[in-house]
């Protein structure tokens, strides 16, 4: 080492009296040593000819004062660190317990396991616990329930709904006139829902003579609990920053980053900071991305994104998933980031896979990124993407983030289905659409995170508007949401 740091100024020229040479040398630590090379070789325009020991001294007082500042910041993080998992318990995520093999047994579980989280949901509503199995529905003529997931569903030349229903049993072939009020509830392969109706004897075939005349979702209850008074502090919700996009907003995001250091109004109150994906643009997402992009490599928009977010008060926690254009797998659902990146963070940062499902103070939030809103909005037509609300709740009352196995959203047949809406959450949280809403359905506040991303060039050939540079505030103690628009 010693002889490194002799070449090292020789190269620069540096010359040194005897007594600052041997002040120098006997420095106990050759890390601190290289540190003081460094700062010399930074300042080399500066220097005395020759450099004394009463230089050196300066240089070496300054290290040390610099180490001494890392060792309190050290011991303010592992203060940091113990306490930023307080008032938080992780309820579902998938992060290191993934089981999907791509096996066609790994289907077979996967559906099996969703429709009975799903019929088990059903079982608990007015009508659940009166469904019987597909096969013990008798021939005869008569009322029947069951509960069934639909395999195909399509409209008849006669304008009847006719739709198949598969339960573990067996299946059933049935249909809705026209005219019935089950009609226009806008059925989706996939989904598992309790239908009521007549079975009719057809010379002892079943086929086409079950007439559905209620449908039932899973559904989410109407909920009392909207607050929690002994919450303490509030929460802020920020969507997806795409930091690497020649369209990432700087600017805007420098004044949100002044507004929540400052020490009053909203701002000082905020505990909780919740980044629901996409926080960095990625590379390879779509066509010609890299035309679009500020910074081509992902893991310096990572770097870039860490360096960002260190600005941000190390006594907010700030929670995150992944999106669609972060580095992970496609497939949802999603793994948390990758522990090269998460090193790459400060210590007040958590990450969690997507979608997520965590506890804070007692109340439950649901984060997912969100990228199954544009499958129902093509495939719903009471689903737009400019109100991507409307998807959430019927995420919500078909109880399932993806409902729809096979549009654009990728599934990983896991064993166990995670993207199921088993817990009915207090907050539920997404982005990805780059819209800003907030709204309540049956006591859960829903939430869309803005964006920090201008309209790129694949957006305008869409017609994609984004509404961005917003930061949405609740008060989880009284509800009270603001949005802090930046734009």
């Amino acid at each position: 080492m010693r002889d490194k740091i002799v070449s090292r100024l020789a190269e620069n020229d540096t010359v040194m009296t005897p007594d600052a040479w041997e002040y120098l040398n006997d420095l106990d630590h050759s890390e601190d040593l290289s540190v003081i090379i460094d700062k010399m070789e930074e300042e080399k325009e500066e220097l005395p000819f020759p450099v004394c020991k009463d230089t050196v001294n300066c240089f070496v007082r300054d290290v040390l004062e610099l180490e001494e500042e890392k060792e309190d910041r050290s011991d303010e993080d592992n203060e940091i660190d113990r306490d930023i998992w307080k008032d938080i318990e992780v309820l579902k995520d998938i992060s290191g317990e993934s089981t999907c093999t791509g096996e066609v047994d790994d289907f077979r579980s996967y559906f099996d396991d969703r429709f009975e989280r799903l019929r088990s949901i059903i079982r608990e509503r007015r009508d659940g616990k009166k469904a019987r199995p597909i096969n013990r529905i008798e021939k005869r003529s008569g009322e029947a329930t069951v509960i069934g997931m639909i395999r195909d569903v399509y409209t008849s030349s006669n304008d009847n709904k006719v739709l198949t229903l598969e339960d573990d049993t067996g299946e059933i072939r049935g249909f809705i006139s026209s005219d019935s009020e089950a009609y226009n509830r806008n059925l989706l392969e996939d989904e598992v829902i309790l239908a009521k109706g007549q079975v009719w004897d057809n010379d002892g075939s079943f086929e086409d003579t079950f007439s559905i005349e209620e449908i039932t979702r899973p559904g989410i209850p109407k909920l009392n609990n909207k607050t929690k008074a002994d919450f303490s502090g509030k929460i802020a919700f920020v969507g997806d920053a795409h930091v690497g996009s020649d369209t990432f907003l700087r600017e805007e995001w420098d004044e949100f980053i002044s507004w929540i250091n400052s020490d009053s109004g909203a701002a000082a109150e905020i505990e909780y900071l919740v980044l629901p994906g996409d926080l960095v643009d990625g590379i390879g997402i779509f066509p010609n991305q890299e035309e679009e992009l500020d910074i081509i490599d992902i893991y310096k928009q990572y770097q870039k994104f860490a360096d960002l977010i260190e600005e941000i008060p190390s006594d907010i926690t700030v929670i995150t998933i992944p999106g669609n254009h972060d580095i992970v797998r496609n497939a949802e659902p999603q793994p948390c980031l990758p522990e090269e990146i998460q090193d790459m963070f400060p210590d007040n940062v958590l990450f969690f896979g997507n979608p997520a499902l965590m506890e804070i103070q007692g109340l439950q939030l649901l984060l997912y990124h969100g990228t199954s809103i544009n499958d129902l909005s093509d495939i719903l037509p009471q689903v737009t993407s400019e109100k991507p609300i409307t998807a959430m709740k019927e995420m919500l009352d078909r109880r399932h983030l993806v409902p729809v196995y096979g549009e654009s959203t990728p599934i990983a047949p896991e064993e166990k289905d995670h993207l199921v809406i088993e817990d009915i959450p207090d907050i539920f949280v997404t982005g990805h659409i780059h819209r800003t809403e907030v709204s309540d359905h049956h006591g859960i506040v829903m939430v869309n995170a803005s964006t920090w991303q201008g309209q790129t060039n694949y957006q305008e050939m869409r017609d994609i508007q984004p509404d961005p540079a917003k930061v949405i505030v609740l008060d989880p103690g009284t509800n009270n949401v603001s949005i802090r628009d930046f734009s």
